[in-house]
């Protein structure tokens, strides 16, 4: 037999549970006639209630209820979908110099720019509006600012040492007359030094013997590098042109971002800010639609 504290118990477990499936339900509902309105400043804040009252209503937040929440966690991609054709449309307009692919579903790869050679430079979160941008292509962006201070460009120190490396190596082609010559004086005097010694050699004939030895290992290593000079010299000019080219486009990034923002500074604070200046250019989920969606009217 069941007694009657086990009962009770049994009973206050199925109100709880009634609870539990009532938040669940009024939950999907709400979010259900969110997206049915396209009413996406809404779906946000269902998607993630404790940010939004900290970013857009300034306000600190119980933690999100996950145990609603992960409702829809195997909708992330189609709602991620769903939310980007507001979202993509209001980043045309404050970031022009950005371009978005949709390789998967509500999946999208970040392009600067449009023209010729342009990089990928990272992705679109869409559910949390913001960029997800490839750290090694932020960081050389972030570079050639910090560069463009002092009039340099971002690969400039390399280009000088390859270029100055191309003319040490043409030298030693355009050398090598004088090198044979040089390596026949230096053979002759060490001929001459072998046939004045003795059994009992001087340390000065040593010495200069010595030297000889190593001014012709010198000229061979000299020579030897000569002969595949011609090969790396255009294999360095290759390399040039890559980091010139890479100058270019970085040069068109960071005229695109100061024409937008002004400066670096202020687009790394327009990033920070995108998650609350883009909900705040939609109205509530209860009212019209906001300055985007009046946008595409």
């Amino acid at each position: 037999m069941i007694d009657e504290k086990h009962e009770n118990k049994a009973v206050d477990i199925s109100s709880l549970i009634e609870r539990q499936i009532a938040a669940k339900i009024k939950y999907l509902q709400e979010l259900n006639e969110a997206v049915d309105a396209h009413h996406d400043r809404e779906v946000y804040q269902l998607l993630d209630n404790q940010r939004y009252a900290k970013e857009i209503e300034h306000r600190e937040q119980q933690p999100n209820n996950q145990g609603v929440m992960s409702l829809v966690n195997d909708l992330a991609d189609q709602l991620s979908n769903y939310l980007s054709v507001k979202l993509i449309k209001y980043l045309g307009k404050t970031y022009p110099f950005f371009y978005y692919e949709e390789y998967q579903t509500g999946h999208y790869r970040i392009y600067f720019g449009n023209w010729w050679d342009r990089r990928q430079f990272g992705e679109l979160d869409v559910l949390n509006v913001r960029f997800s941008f490839d750290q090694t292509e932020y960081a050389k962006l972030q570079k050639s600012f910090e560069l463009a201070k002092d009039n340099k460009r971002y690969n400039s120190d390399r280009i000088e040492k390859i270029s100055s490396e191309n003319d040490r190596l043409q030298g030693l082609i355009d050398h090598q007359r004088e090198r044979e010559e040089e390596r026949q004086s230096v053979e002759s005097q060490l001929e001459e030094i072998n046939a004045r010694s003795g059994l009992f050699e001087s340390n000065k004939n040593k010495e200069t013997r010595q030297e000889l030895v190593d001014q012709l290992q010198k000229l061979e290593d000299e020579e030897q590098e000569a002969r595949t000079a011609s090969k790396t010299i255009h294999e360095n000019e290759q390399v040039v042109l890559s980091l010139s080219k890479e100058n270019t486009i970085l040069s068109y990034e960071q005229k695109s971002i100061i024409d937008t923002f002004g400066s670096f500074e202020d687009f790394e604070l327009a990033n920070r800010n995108l998650y609350a200046d883009y909900l705040a250019s939609l109205e509530g989920g209860n009212s019209e639609e906001g300055k985007v969606s009046a946008d595409e009217q």
